[in-house]
């Protein structure tokens, strides 16, 4: 699916009103009726949306809200699709084996199976971000800066794994409403803001991790980029790859480029967390790979965290509102804040 280059709106750390807070309902044991929370408290009713866009669901027919608070529950005869297990009895449809228990199974699916099952509330929020603000580095992207600020062509190339490919963005399983995956969007929303000639390669690969990108970098130069994005940490922390292995293979990718191309300017990208009931899941190292990135700070290489805000954000809602396949992928929601992390470092 093609699809236009997408106007952003304001990052959820800035913005006042959302657009699509994404979420995914469930009844959990004991509970009477399935519900979602919201990120803020909204200041009126909420507008739910199928997260295709094709169906707008209706307060009192559907859900119930009550002011002041950040539940939607759903009516017994509500048309939003729920769950009553999200940890499943081996051989169910729909999941994997793969809980931290090692008993049950996660409920999983590729392609738009947890797009179609998500729902977006549009609001203008009542409370403001109170989590980490990512920061700008203007000074320390000065070259690519001043490229976008000269409206000169800019080359992105793109190395990561399958976070980076657009796994699960609607726009790239052909889904409604198109949405592409966060690279994409980090394009076009540079082309946006400073109205030059943006383009992107993207050499990421499903499945791989940072030693796999210190082999690509051949490949990578020979693109010659002007910005160079490097996105591992899923596939490392699931391999237990220990945080100082991580910084020398993310350091070795940075210092190869710059070496082969000074005038081209990195940015590291530190990874989302995945699903905490995943057995693979490596919920101590995805803030210590952070942390080693932030190390690796110098005039033309800055750091992307997107860690920090998807944490705070998880604190607040639920995995799997925020889950483009059950387990390591985001939604349409998680690649607009990986782009939006990365945009704000270019401002």
């Amino acid at each position: 699916m093609k699809t236009k280059p997408q106007v952003q709106p304001a990052p959820v750390w800035a913005a006042a009103m959302l657009d699509a807070d994404p979420l995914f309902f469930v009844q959990a044991e004991g509970q009477t009726n399935a519900m979602a929370r919201l990120l803020f408290v909204p200041k009126s009713l909420p507008r739910l949306t199928k997260a295709t866009g094709e169906l707008t669901y209706e307060a009192g027919r559907d859900f119930t809200w009550q002011p002041g608070g950040r539940e939607i529950v759903l009516t017994p005869k509500s048309r939003i699709p729920f769950r009553t297990q999200v940890l499943l009895p081996p051989g169910s449809p729909d999941s994997i084996a793969a809980s931290r228990d090692g008993k049950k199974h996660l409920l999983y699916g590729e392609g738009h199976f947890f797009h179609d099952q998500q729902v977006s509330a549009a609001y203008e929020a009542a409370e403001r971000w109170a989590g980490p603000v990512p920061a700008t580095d203007a000074s320390g992207l000065a070259r690519v800066m001043a490229r976008l600020e000269a409206r000169k062509p800019v080359k992105v190339v793109m190395l990561g794994d399958s976070i980076s490919t657009g796994a699960n963005a609607s726009g790239v399983v052909g889904a409604p409403p198109g949405q592409m995956g966060y690279p994409d969007l980090v394009r076009d929303g540079l082309s946006e803001r400073f109205g030059g000639s943006v383009t992107l390669t993207n050499l990421s690969v499903g499945g791989m991790n940072a030693p796999w990108g210190v082999g690509q970098m051949p490949a990578a130069i020979a693109e010659q980029p002007d910005l160079f994005l490097i996105a591992f940490g899923m596939n490392d922390a699931s391999g237990r790859c220990s945080p100082s292995k991580y910084r020398k293979d993310i350091a070795r990718m940075a210092s190869v480029m710059r070496a082969a191309r000074p005038e081209c300017d990195v940015i590291c990208v530190a990874t989302m967390t995945a699903n905490p009931d995943w057995q693979y899941a490596a919920p101590e190292l995805y803030p210590a790979y952070r942390d080693q990135l932030l190390t690796l700070r110098v005039p033309g290489v800055a750091v992307a965290d997107v860690t920090s805000v998807w944490s705070w954000i998880i604190e607040r809602k639920k995995f799997l509102d925020l889950a483009g396949n059950g387990v390591n992928h985001p939604n349409d929601f998680g690649h607009r804040l990986y782009a939006d992390v990365i945009l704000a470092l270019l401002p």
